[in-house]
C-alpha cells in the first residue's frame, strides 16, 4: 500500500489561488450590493420610527411639532435633539466632541423619549463619526447623527428670519395640522454636514431653489425621506450635480452655505421644493 502524500504542484496552487480570486471578483460586487440593501433597509426603517416619535410628541401636546433645532436656543421645544455632552460633566460642548459626546446630546433632546434609541439616528452607511470632519477648523469626528428636521418645521420665527429673511415666517409650520399634503411632504432629510455634526436645522430655500445644506446620498444615487404621514421612501436623483455637490460636502471641497447650489432647472432641487413642508 502507497502511504505517500500527493503533494500540490506550483501549477495546482497557482489554479486554485486563481479560482479563489476569480470568486471574489465574481462574489464581491454581490456582497457589497447585499450590504448596501440591508443599509438601505435600516435607514428606511429609522426614519420610519422617527417620524412615528415626531408624530406622538405633536399629538401630546397640542399637535405642536417638535422644533428641529440642536440644543442652541434654550428652549427644548424646538429643539428635537441636545448639543453634544461632555461624558463626565454632562456640559454642553461646541467643538472638539466624540460621537460618544454627541449620542449624549441626542438622549437630552426633546424627542428622545418618543424613540428611546440613539443608534435610530444613525443610518449604517453614515461612518463620517469614524474619522476627523473635512471642514477646515474642526476637529474630533464627524457627525453621528444623519437625519435632520427642516427649518421650517417649527423653528422659532428668531432662526427663520436669521436664515432665509423676515418673510420666511408667513411659511413657518407650528403644528403638524398645518401640513396639508402629509403623504408627499418629507420631513425626515439625510444630511451630510462635514463640520463635526448636522448644525442647527437643514437649510432649504424652496422659492429661490437654492440648497444651502446639501442632501447625502450615503445609497449610491439615493436618498431616504421620512414624511409627515408615517412611511418613508427613497429618491432616486436624476442630476449629477445633485450627486457631485454632496460628494463635495463629504469629501471638504465644498462646504455647507456655499453659493453655487442654486438652479431651477435642475429636477432634483424642483422635486425638494415642490415636496417641501408647506402651508398649502
Amino acid at each position: 500500500m502507497n502511504s505517500k502524500r500527493h503533494a500540490f504542484t506550483l501549477i495546482e496552487l497557482l489554479v486554485v489561488i486563481a479560482i479563489i480570486a476569480l470568486l471574489t471578483a465574481i462574489l464581491m460586487p454581490a456582497l457589497n450590493i447585499a450590504k448596501q440593501q440591508a443599509g438601505s433597509s435600516v435607514c428606511l426603517m429609522n426614519e420610519k420610527q422617527l417620524v412615528l416619535a415626531w408624530t406622538m410628541y405633536a399629538e401630546d401636546n397640542d399637535y405642536m411639532m417638535c422644533g428641529p433645532m440642536t440644543g442652541i436656543t434654550g428652549n427644548p421645544r424646538y429643539d428635537w435633539v441636545g448639543p453634544p455632552r461632555d461624558l463626565v460633566s454632562g456640559d454642553a460642548k461646541t467643538s472638539n466632541f466624540t460621537a460618544e459626546e454627541e449620542i449624549r446630546g441626542i438622549e437630552t433632546g426633546t424627542l428622545f423619549p418618543y424613540y428611546k434609541k440613539a443608534k435610530l439616528m444613525n443610518c449604517p452607511t453614515d461612518k463620517r463619526f469614524v474619522r476627523a470632519p473635512t471642514y477646515p477648523g474642526y476637529g474630533g469626528t464627524g457627525g453621528y447623527r444623519t437625519y435632520s428636521l427642516p427649518y421650517h418645521l417649527n423653528a422659532p420665527a428668531s432662526a427663520l428670519t436669521s436664515r432665509y429673511g423676515s418673510a420666511a415666517g408667513g411659511e413657518r409650520l407650528v403644528r403638524i395640522t398645518d401640513i396639508k399634503k402629509a403623504s408627499s411632504t418629507y420631513i425626515i432629510v439625510e444630511e451630510n454636514d462635514n463640520r463635526d455634526y448636522n448644525m442647527d436645522a437643514w437649510a432649504f430655500d424652496p422659492y429661490q431653489f437654492i440648497l444651502i445644506d446639501t442632501i447625502a446620498v450615503f445609497h449610491n444615487n439615493v436618498t431616504m425621506f421620512g414624511y409627515a404621514d408615517g412611511h418613508s421612501a427613497k429618491k432616486t436623483w436624476e442630476d449629477p450635480r445633485t450627486q457631485r455637490w454632496s460628494n463635495e460636502i463629504r469629501n471638504g471641497s465644498r462646504y455647507p452655505d456655499m453659493a453655487g447650489l442654486s438652479d431651477s432647472d435642475n429636477v432634483d432641487i424642483r422635486w425638494l421644493a415642490t415636496h417641501y413642508p408647506r402651508k398649502h
